[in-house]
């Protein structure tokens, strides 16, 4: 039976799956779905916190819009006229131009006019005056369903095997794969739970959580390139957590934990000309239609499509018209072959590199201007095939810089002529907050730019490049995501004839007013609660600060509930072995660092602990 089936079952049924840690059945996960409030309250009130004590009352702060305070604006955004009236606008269409005060009108899904004043005739006005108005935030890279992980481990690093606790370990072995192997020697096996820890309805309800949240900051578009499609179930249950968020997304389907040796049904990635598994079957199944929000994309490499197969991933993708996204950290080999192999073509506008990070062909210090480096060139002929074949870049710049990606590669995309998209990739390290995205990548590049003004800072005398402006970082965190993830003709900016993807931030703030620049106080001054309102393919979902048709509150006790039962599974009977303590973990049962250092410890050898004074 499938997650949605479930979902219609009363939830006395005998065939609805008891969760056998806490009691709530999957239909609990599922009715706070599209339905919003409505659907929430039908849903099992048996539902408890971890503790098994009965729900609390709702925090301060949980936000989710009532019917009083919506002013007739939600309902079906394909049959209504709403007026943004009066806001200072940036369309970042040059034909368009922006305003200091304008009018901003919205029929159905897409954007009617923009002009100074225009006639509100029929259409519902909103008051916009103090307010930006601009597109939606398009993100390119995020691992969704690990957000019932946020913060696990804030300050560890990308790779590492357990005892240390890194993304490798902690994210990805335990949690993910329900599995750890010896270090070098992957066929010794130390511990295995026989299954991987999230059940589908996990997966589902961190989707939902994700996005969201997002929507919440103004990301109304970003990619998930979840690595949990475990089995079929679990790409159906992601899937349709974004389908009933209601934000506009692209599914960047891939692999997951193969355990098709034991029995586990496992169909990642497809193959050609065949709809009934991978790519293909959710292909027929989820994405048929031109004008959905949500799209397909592919995880896969440019390499064989799976062992022994005559055509590549990319091909396998193109072929059931998903775009492609590729994490490449270090190996610019890896370009270099996927340019060689001809079955990858040369047009690659579909692609989207992630990170990009340590591309260059010689070790570099610093980075100038042009190809300036030192003490070699920043040659590279990964980055010219990239530009040369209209590749897309996506940078997760606070993840590089605090995780050990390598540094992230602002001056070699701009450089070689490639505004970069922004992605926030995972929240078991750091939020997914754009206006921490922009502020990082407009900080970053021109700190690495401005400390080669000084003669002791650079002693290669290479050229001061040119330094990022905050308009052109908010076309990364725009325009760039919406080309990357193929939907630019869609929205990205505010042009009549797009779909109305769009934001209102308040300006008129006690932290933000006066306003003198538009594009610095987004970037400069702005975080998420300056957003005030979210259109998305013109339907209202985020309103004055809250979240329309969501119960928030139960969704944050869902969460937990999902946790809380991934958890108790790592903790659970092991088919191999027992999980030995981590350096900093709390062990028997095993409990991630709640008040203390999540990951330090063993991290660093080379260097003494830091004694430090205030």
């Amino acid at each position: 039976m499938d997650l949605i089936s479930e979902a219609m079952m009363p939830c006395n049924s005998p065939v609805v799956h008891q969760d056998s840690h806490h009691g709530c059945t999957r239909r609990c996960f599922l009715l706070t779905g599209a339905g919003g409030i409505a659907g929430a309250t039908l849903a099992a009130a048996s539902c408890r916190s971890a503790s098994g004590t009965t729900n609390p009352a709702p925090l301060a702060g949980v936000r989710s819009a009532t019917p009083a305070d919506l002013q007739n604006l939600v309902g079906d955004g394909r049959k209504r006229r709403i007026l943004l009236r009066g806001a200072a606008v940036l369309s970042l269409d040059p034909e368009v131009g922006d305003f200091e005060g304008a009018d901003v009108l919205i029929d159905g899904k897409t954007i009617a006019r923009i002009a100074p004043t225009i006639p509100a005739g029929d259409a519902e006005v909103v008051d916009c005056s103090g307010t930006i108005v601009m597109p939606g935030f398009i993100t390119t890279h995020n691992h969704q369903y690990e957000a019932i992980q946020r913060s696990i481990i804030p300050d560890g690093l990308l790779a590492g095997a357990w005892p240390l606790e890194t993304y490798g370990s902690v994210v990805q072995n335990i949690w993910t794969a329900g599995r750890i192997v010896e270090p070098g020697n992957p066929g010794h096996v130390i511990w295995d739970l026989g299954r991987v820890p999230y059940d589908p309805e996990d997966c589902y309800i961190a989707e939902l959580i994700a996005c969201l949240s997002q929507i919440s900051e103004g990301v109304t578009c970003g990619t998930d390139t979840s690595q949990s499609s475990h089995t079929p179930a679990h790409t159906d249950a992601l899937i349709k957590g974004l389908e009933d968020s209601g934000r506009r997304m692209v599914f960047a389907y891939s692999p997951g934990t193969d355990r098709s040796a034991e029995g586990v049904p496992y169909e990642f990635p497809g193959a050609m000309n065949d709809t009934s598994k991978g790519i293909g079957r959710i292909a027929s199944k989820y994405f048929t239609a031109k004008d959905q929000l949500v799209t397909l994309g592919f995880g896969g490499g440019a390499g064989p499509a799976f062992q022994g197969a005559p055509y590549t991933g990319w091909q396998l993708a193109r072929a059931f018209g998903a775009s492609l996204s590729n994490h490449v950290v270090g190996n610019p080999t890896g370009i270099i072959a996927a340019a060689a192999d001809a079955r990858n073509g040369t047009d690659w506008s579909d692609v989207t590199f992630i990170h990009a990070t340590r591309w260059q062909d010689n070790p570099v210090a610093a980075i100038g201007a042009r190809s300036a480096a030192y003490p070699n060139s920043s040659q590279s002929k990964a980055w010219e095939i990239a530009r040369d074949r209209g590749a897309h870049v996506s940078i997760a710049i606070l993840i590089e810089m605090q995780m050990r990606h390598g540094m992230p590669p602002f001056q070699q995309a701009l450089n070689h002529g490639i505004l970069p998209s922004l992605s926030p990739d995972v929240e078991t390290n750091m939020t997914t907050d754009p206006f921490s995205l922009m502020r990082g990548a407009f900080c970053l590049q021109r700190a690495l730019a401005n400390d080669l003004a000084f003669k002791e800072s650079n002693p290669g005398d290479l050229p001061v490049p040119q330094l990022v402006t905050s308009r052109q970082v908010i076309e990364m965190a725009t325009i760039a995501g919406a080309a990357a993830n193929r939907i630019l003709h869609k929205v990205g900016t505010l042009t009549p004839g797009k779909e109305a993807d769009i934001i209102v931030l308040d300006a008129r703030n006690i932290n933000t007013w006066p306003m003198n620049n538009v594009p610095g106080t987004i970037v400069t001054m702005m975080n998420p609660r300056h957003v005030r309102d979210v259109l998305i393919a013109g339907k209202v979902v985020y309103w004055k600060g809250k979240l329309v048709g969501w119960d928030v509150d139960r969704l944050l006790r869902q969460a937990e509930q999902a946790r809380d039962r991934v958890l108790a599974r790592i903790n659970g009977p092991a088919k191999v072995g027992a999980l030995p303590p981590g350096n900093n973990s709390f062990s028997n049962p095993y409990r991630p660092n709640f008040l203390g250092d999540c990951c330090h410890k063993g991290e660093n050898v080379t260097a003494p602990e830091y004694v430090l004074r205030p």
